[in-house]
């Protein structure tokens, strides 16, 4: 192994390490607005990412924002809270295996949304992994009589904004420092949270710090929000862009794991192989362009 396919492979476990912590919130966060409002669990997150994002972008990295860049930051941000706020909310109302699964759905939205978005048709794969996520996204949530779990449709819609806050990364971002802008985007989250807070929550902040709370807030503010995406700037241009989206596939695997380890959660055996079709499903929408060009996509 040369030095090149070791700093690429350095890079893919560092990637994969970021699957691990999101993964791991879903149960967490579950446990932590069990001890207060959604809103204010959000806030107080996000500040925390905040400071320390900014401590890590540092001026050089705010030096390169103008009025365009926090403009942006700031809608990109606002697409960002819209889906964690869909997420949690549905994590209240479903189990976090299941919503782990379901947003992860984003992967297989983003190539079907670019083609109206920023006119890049979605390919033949693409529509088969919609086909296969569907039908386990049916066998994910099957109820007898069926129906679905309004948490589950709240995570679903989760799913949408990840779509869309992913194509607006590709489509406006060019330019500008990942960690300053990454920073804006956080901050206007923890803005956002605040005031909705505020505005409909009876309280904004933590009435009794309990050790889960801590761990809470430092497993989803230090690892799975600062070092998150600390990682996915410095590490992800070390790969190549498919090899990382389907090392993000992994997210629903370990949040599944995490779930059942943590959370004490039960899959069916038809929940599990309805996981593994919306796995399967992000994997054929990544990979199709590879397969019809009749070979694997290799960073020089």
């Amino acid at each position: 192994m040369d030095a090149k396919q070791k700093s690429q492979f350095f890079a893919e476990f560092m990637l994969a390490t970021v699957t691990l912590f999101w993964g791991a919130t879903f149960p967490i966060v579950k446990d932590a607005i069990n001890e207060m409002p959604v809103m204010a669990f959000l806030w107080v997150r996000f500040a925390m990412a905040a400071i320390l994002l900014a401590c890590i972008a540092g001026r050089s990295g705010f030096a390169t924002l103008d009025r365009r860049g926090w403009r942006l930051g700031i809608f990109l941000g606002t697409l960002l809270f819209a889906s964690y706020a869909f997420q949690t909310y549905g994590l209240e109302r479903t189990s976090s295996a299941n919503a782990g699964f379901l947003t992860g759905l984003g992967v297989v939205w983003v190539p079907l949304m670019a083609g109206p978005i920023l006119k890049k048709p979605a390919a033949f794969g693409s529509k088969i992994g919609v086909c296969l996520a569907f039908a386990g996204l049916f066998m994910l949530t099957w109820h007898t009589p069926w129906t679905v779990n309004f948490g589950d449709l709240l995570v679903v819609i989760c799913s949408v904004f990840v779509a869309l806050h992913i194509i607006g990364l590709d489509a406006f971002t060019r330019g500008y420092d990942g960690r300053a802008l990454t920073f804006v985007q956080i901050a206007t989250m923890a803005v956002l949270g605040l005031c909705g807070s505020l505005l409909f929550e009876p309280t904004s902040w933590p009435q009794t710090w309990t050790n889960s709370l801590i761990f809470a807030f430092i497993i989803t503010a230090v690892f799975a929000t600062a070092y998150a995406f600390w990682a996915m700037t410095t590490f992800q241009n070390r790969t190549t862009p498919t090899r990382a989206a389907l090392i993000y596939t992994l997210e629903p695997v370990f949040a599944a794991i995490f779930s059942v380890w943590l959370a004490g959660d039960r899959l069916s055996l038809l929940g599990w192989f309805g996981g593994a079709l919306i796995v399967a499903g992000m994997i054929v929408a990544e990979i199709w362009p590879l397969l019809n060009q009749g070979k694997v996509e290799v960073r020089a």
